[in-house]
């Protein structure tokens, strides 16, 4: 039997994404990100426009979306509540310079873009903003991907990523957590 409900919000399972954007003075924010999907070499991100990652996007339409494994959930939740614009500040969320020294991880450069990548980060897309849709309080950013890197022990086949290494960090109901076991393959699958 199924009730009806009137969640107040429905992260219902999305891989996590440390958002790098960079702002007027060329530094590299982090946003940690859970609202994302991607076709091809499309990308759809969600935004909050009172955030740091909206502000830059408006002056560098570049971003990386650095993809988590399960291993770095508490470098994330070390940089969730904090805040790099200032105006945005509040009872829930502080301000942070520097969330790359707050969560323990490190920078390194992009190859096509400005802000810079998360070493740590297994996978890793580099991209420029297409369009922008403002909507409730949030953007729906259209993204297109430039270059993605990927930590070599998971691929195989030379650019493909093998799906029993990888292993991305769900937000899940607000919850972190893995994959789990494997159950079963697609009938496309390559491996």
């Amino acid at each position: 039997m199924h009730i009806p409900i009137n969640p107040k919000m429905f992260y219902y399972g999305f891989p996590v994404v440390l958002l790098t954007s960079v702002d007027n003075q060329g530094k590299t924010n982090i946003s940690p990100i859970s609202s994302s999907w991607c076709l091809g070499d499309n990308v759809v991100i969600g935004l909050g426009v009172q955030g740091k990652a909206y502000q830059n996007i408006q002056h560098c339409p570049e971003v990386v979306l650095n993809i988590a494994s399960e291993n770095l959930w508490q470098n994330v939740e070390k940089i969730a509540p904090f805040t790099g614009n200032m105006q945005a500040v509040n009872e829930q969320y502080q301000f942070c310079d520097d969330k790359f020294a707050l969560a323990g991880l490190t920078a390194e450069p992009s190859f096509k873009v400005k802000p810079q990548k998360i070493t740590e980060c297994p996978l890793q897309a580099e991209a420029e903003v297409v369009n922008i849709i403002n909507r409730d309080g949030y953007a729906i950013v259209e993204l297109k991907i430039l270059q993605v890197h990927a930590a070599e022990g998971l691929v195989f086949d030379k650019d493909k990523i093998d799906p029993t290494l990888w292993q991305p960090l769900i937000y899940n109901f607000r919850h972190y957590q893995g994959l789990g076991e494997m159950l079963g393959k697609n009938f496309r699958a390559e491996k």
